[in-house]
């Protein structure tokens, strides 16, 4: 099945946030409370899995990590933050 990492990126003086996905093929079930490794995660080396769904009809699992939240006013940073996930494989589903 499909796996796709999900994870929402804000600002604390931002109305704006933005979602980023990473999508991989995978023989494991993923659960809830795993831990998932990334090099977009830089110093946080790993996020905790919060919530899975199975989407059955389109033979796919969505991993749903913990929001990020950057104590920021400059939409700016949200912008760096997504080009720094694009440059480790991640794609960006709703654009700033």
């Amino acid at each position: 099945m499909s796996v796709i990492i999900s994870q929402q990126i804000s600002a604390t003086g931002v109305k704006e946030y933005t979602k980023v996905i990473k999508t991989f093929d995978s023989p494991f079930t993923p659960l809830v409370g795993q831990k998932i490794r990334d090099t977009a995660f830089g110093d946080m080396q790993y996020y905790d899995v919060e919530d899975v769904f199975i989407d059955l009809a389109e033979n796919e699992y969505w991993v749903i990590l913990p929001a990020i939240l950057l104590h920021t006013d400059d939409i700016e940073d949200l912008r760096d933050a997504v080009r720094e996930y694009r440059s480790h494989g991640w794609e960006c589903t709703k654009p700033l």
